[in-house]
């Protein structure tokens, strides 16, 4: 969302309750709008600040408030079916790593953190314990990662016992077994 649009936000913010920025810098405010819904789509920030007009509030909407909206109407993806995403991913994943890794879902994206990631998952064997470990994670975790969050969560920071667990498994190639 640019400057612009964010000033259309605070205009029907506005109309709909006046005092909104009554002791406040309408600059500031609207910049802080606009940094903070930067990569939102117009549209989504429109429909969810129409939705909590809709609502019974006597006070204008925080940012915390509209994100909420936005992410109550985003569908959660299940863990089986970001399991599946990577599974389908790995099958061209030793020589098309990172064209496989744009195909993934963001949240999948975020989770995976890389084509290298990929690429050491489909050079592991699949009952081996590096590849079956990184599947229980991906289970026990993804799902409930999804619903804890209002802002797209930091599945780097999350997943960091992850990527240390699967370094011990890999050698500097990243392909289990291979000494290049």
């Amino acid at each position: 969302m640019n400057l612009n649009e964010t000033a259309r936000i605070m205009k029907m913010i506005k109309a709909a309750y006046p005092k909104f920025d009554r002791n406040a810098n309408e600059k500031d405010i609207a910049a802080l709008w606009a940094w903070r819904f930067k990569d939102a789509d117009f549209k989504a920030v429109f429909a969810a600040v129409g939705d909590y007009i809709d609502g019974d509030h006597a006070f204008a909407p925080t940012v915390g408030q509209i994100k909420a909206i936005m992410n109550d109407k985003v569908p959660k993806l299940s863990a089986a079916d970001g399991w599946a995403e990577i599974t389908k991913a790995l099958k061209d994943s030793l020589s098309n790593a990172k064209a496989e890794f744009e195909k993934l879902s963001p949240p999948v994206r975020a989770y995976v953190e890389g084509p290298e990631t990929l690429r050491m998952l489909a050079g592991c064997d699949v009952a081996g314990r590096a590849y079956q470990d990184y599947q229980a994670r991906f289970f026990k975790t993804f799902a409930q990662m999804q619903g804890k969050f209002t802002e797209r969560p930091d599945y780097a920071a999350l997943n960091a016992a992850e990527a240390k667990a699967l370094g011990q498994y890999t050698s500097d190639s990243g392909v289990p077994g291979s000494s290049v």
